[in-house]
């Protein structure tokens, strides 16, 4: 192992309760006004807004409310916060998100771009112009997928660009997390969650040679208990004791401990980013499913991932053969109800060169992709050939 820092400032507050606490966190921050982040109105409708507003009142805390952020989150939703934020008759000291991964990532984007003179996106283009920091975040979480509650990520879409890229900016300071909230989802944003966790798990695991083993193990314990207690709300939508382990394992998934000493190889990622830029109604964690499906039987008939195949396929899915181990994962996507193929996206052959070019532009950040195999244009086109149909 080399030597390395792991350091995760977030606290997290867990439990049917936790919500209740998050004004007196963000109190004892000492702030005193914040901006509430939203996405289309469901924290209304499943009592969240209501919990969220009490909690600051009982803090004395005011607010500002921003409501709309979609799916693969827009950059000109976040350039509207920005400015609400910076109006100083608002008088906002920190943010709030309350929602999923894209709130929270826009969460974050907003925190930093508030202390930016520029436009956000300048950022995202060239992420050495981030400000060093951003006023205080803090998160209730409402969809468990993208452990953005526990981590600094942010991805954001440019439609005028054709760009969906990744940024790094601060953790929250608290996220609260009551796995309750999360009962009446349906089911699709539940395959979503967990297909996008397994994702995250998987690339940061296949990674260079004689990396971290205990970091290794970690990983795979986590992507076992994704598969098991996603099976188990699929039968019964308001298991706790599943669902808290499921939400919990989510969020682990994406924190920074499983990837841990592992130079990880985020391939999948990248060319999704590619897809849903292409068509911004795609889920993330849909397009996460195919191209898995694609990407992973090409790199183990590669032979440089050193009997890490062989790992995964013994510990997660219970054989040793690796063939076997990537038909039980499209047969576990299969009983999950997520997409296999570009088809199922509505994708077809002409639509490969579009994302392979938006692709590479995605890659111009400079933020590392893979060590383990840094693709070219025409093997990111062999991959989306592989995965348009079954």
């Amino acid at each position: 192992m080399e030597s390395l820092t792991w350091y995760n400032p977030t606290k997290i507050l867990f439990g049917k309760d936790s919500i209740e606490k998050i004004g007196t966190e963000i109190k004892n921050a000492g702030l005193k006004k914040v901006l509430i982040l939203f996405g289309s109105g469901s924290a209304k409708k499943t009592g969240v807004y209501d919990r969220v507003k009490k909690s600051l009142s009982d803090a004395g805390i005011a607010d500002v409310e921003v409501w709309g952020v979609q799916p693969n989150p827009l950059v000109s939703k976040v350039r509207e916060a920005i400015g609400i934020a910076k109006d100083a008759k608002n008088g906002v000291e920190g943010i709030l998100a309350v929602g999923g991964g894209s709130v929270i990532d826009s969460g974050k984007a907003i925190a930093f771009g508030v202390k930016y003179s520029g436009d956000i996106w300048e950022i995202y283009d060239d992420p050495k112009k981030s400000p060093s920091k951003g006023l205080p975040l803090f998160s209730v979480l409402t969809l468990s997928a993208t452990a953005s509650e526990f981590n600094s990520g942010s991805v954001l879409s440019n439609p005028e660009k054709k760009k969906k890229v990744p940024m790094f900016f601060a953790n929250p300071v608290a996220s609260a997390i009551d796995p309750t909230v999360q009962f009446k989802l349906p089911w699709r944003q539940v395959m979503c969650g967990a297909v996008d966790s397994l994702s995250h798990l998987m690339e940061q695991y296949f990674s260079l040679p004689n990396e971290t083993i205990s970091t290794r193990q970690i990983n795979l314990a986590l992507q076992k208990s994704v598969i098991e207690t996603a099976k188990k709300i699929k039968k019964n939508n308001e298991d706790y004791e599943a669902r808290a382990n499921f939400v919990w394992a989510v969020s682990l998934a994406l924190n920074g401990l499983p990837t841990f000493g592992l130079s990880g190889d985020w391939n999948v990622h990248y060319i999704e980013h590619a897809i849903s830029a292409y068509n911004d109604k795609i889920a993330h964690a849909e397009g996460l499913a195919v191209i898995s499906l694609a990407y992973y039987p090409i790199l183990f008939k590669k032979g440089i991932t050193h009997g890490q195949f062989e790992e995964w396929a013994l510990t997660v899915f219970d054989t040793k053969s690796v063939p076997d181990a990537i038909n039980k994962l499209r047969d576990l996507y299969i009983e999950l109800e997520a997409p296999l193929t570009l088809e199922d996206l509505k994708l077809n052959a002409k639509d490969i060169d579009a994302i392979a070019d938006i692709e590479s532009l995605n890659k111009e950040s400079g933020i590392p992709v893979s060590k383990l195999w840094k693709l070219s244009k025409d093997e990111v086109k062999e991959v989306l050939k592989a995965a348009l149909k079954k």
